[in-house]
């Protein structure tokens, strides 16, 4: 997938399509970067969507938060965040965060501007 290729197929996601899931949206992005960085072997978009992890890498995170740090960096770490979700984001601080359609344009955002950067 071509640079150009991958501009135009996010600016034609609708984060806001009711149709779709929070998760099924992040997975249209991630699957556009992942084919564009597999194409171009350019990996500079990985540190952007580092920040968001799944239900199966929560879980794991959290096992090793409570192990290291007890009960309470575990209850810092789940936060606010719905466990019924799919989709996480880490914040600044190690923490989960919900995602929200709002994040998921600033991810958009995000990789576009780095990608017109380059």
């Amino acid at each position: 997938m071509k640079k150009e290729n991958l501009i135009k197929e996010l600016k034609e996601i609708n984060v806001n399509n009711w149709e779709k899931t929070t998760e099924e949206i992040y997975n249209d992005i991630y699957n556009l970067v992942i084919d564009y960085e597999n194409d171009t072997q350019d990996f500079n978009l990985d540190y952007i969507i580092q920040d968001y992890i799944d239900y199966t890498t929560a879980e794991e995170i959290a096992k090793q938060e409570l192990e290291n740090g007890g009960l309470i960096r575990l209850y810092y770490f789940l936060g606010n965040a719905n466990l019924n979700n799919d989709i996480f984001k880490i914040d600044g601080y190690g923490n989960l965060e919900v995602v929200y359609r709002d994040d998921l344009q600033t991810l958009i955002d995000e990789i576009l501007e780095a990608l017109e950067n380059e």
